[in-house]
């Protein structure tokens, strides 16, 4: 199999980090993510790159280009595949994957990239279980049936002691 390679302009910063954001309709809140993220990266000092994944009728796409990410539009609709898509344009090292809907406060980046950055981790979960679920944001079959039984299997099989499996964050 033959790889076609295109060197990247000499002026091209390589990002360390590729914040990647799948989005559809969700103008009200996308603005409020980016800017968090931007301000904390900045904060922190890596260099970065936001993508967000979208296929959105409403104004998402311009408002997350305004704000200085790059908008890719999948050829396909459904949320993994917006992280599937993505993740072929994200040129960071690290990748962080965040929701447009301002589920996962973006002012906790730190948290995942420090033990990242300091080697003291390759992957890094968040967990929703060990703090304040908000009424509504997570059906009950998924609190107490589904994500704690998947979660147990992946810590039984793989001994890697996660709480949130399903965690997007």
């Amino acid at each position: 199999m033959c790889h076609l390679h295109v060197p990247k302009p000499n002026n091209a910063v390589t990002p360390k980090v590729s914040v990647v954001i799948p989005s559809l309709n969700e103008e009200k809140t996308i603005g409020r993510v980016i800017q968090k993220a931007k301000e904390v990266l900045e904060a922190m000092g890596p260099t970065y790159e936001i993508i967000a994944a979208d296929n959105s009728t409403d104004k998402t796409p311009e408002i997350a280009r305004s704000m200085g990410a790059a908008v890719v539009t999948p050829d396909r609709r459904g949320y993994g595949y917006a992280y599937l898509y993505a993740f072929r344009h994200a040129r960071g090292d690290i990748i962080v994957m965040a929701d447009a809907d301002d589920t996962y406060d973006m002012r906790e980046l730190p948290k995942l990239l420090q033990p990242i950055l300091e080697g003291k981790a390759s992957l890094v979960i968040c967990t929703r279980l060990k703090g304040k679920i908000l009424k509504g944001a997570m059906p009950r079959h998924h609190r107490y049936i589904e994500n704690p039984l998947i979660t147990c299997l992946l810590n039984r099989f793989y001994k890697v002691g996660v709480s949130d499996l399903q965690c997007g964050f």
